[in-house]
């Protein structure tokens, strides 16, 4: 990082300069979808905490939310509205990435009948 010294056109050199570039990992799920969170807990063992930031944005509250908090428990969770848009999603997410490198995982869709059954399980 370089800065500027002021009114004087010397440049200084910063003291903290940092030599990885800082990582966000932004989760989407979308209302009816799940994100499994041994396929998470993989794409996060390669990182460690000092060099990634993790952010789940969820439309209402997924059926496996402890699960991931679980696998993920220095994530920064976003819980929006059941209806809210993956674009609304990704956007508010990405909105609270401090990263300088942003990767999107978007959560798969449950089946007619996935949904069904956890209709019949909260209630």
């Amino acid at each position: 990082m370089v800065r500027f010294n002021g009114d004087k056109h010397s440049v200084v050199q910063a003291s903290t300069v940092r030599r990885t570039p800082r990582v966000s990992l932004v989760v989407v799920v979308p209302e009816n979808h799940v994100v499994c969170p041994d396929k998470l807990a993989e794409r996060l063992s390669a990182k460690t905490a000092d060099d990634l930031d993790v952010i789940v944005a969820c439309a209402g509250q997924p059926t496996n939310l402890s699960a991931l908090q679980r696998t993920v428990g220095e994530a920064q969770f976003l819980l929006a509205p059941a209806g809210t848009t993956e674009e609304e999603l990704r956007a508010l997410a990405i909105n609270e990435a401090a990263g300088d490198i942003v990767t999107l995982v978007s959560g798969e869709l449950l089946s007619a009948h996935e949904i069904g059954d956890q209709i019949q399980l909260s209630s």
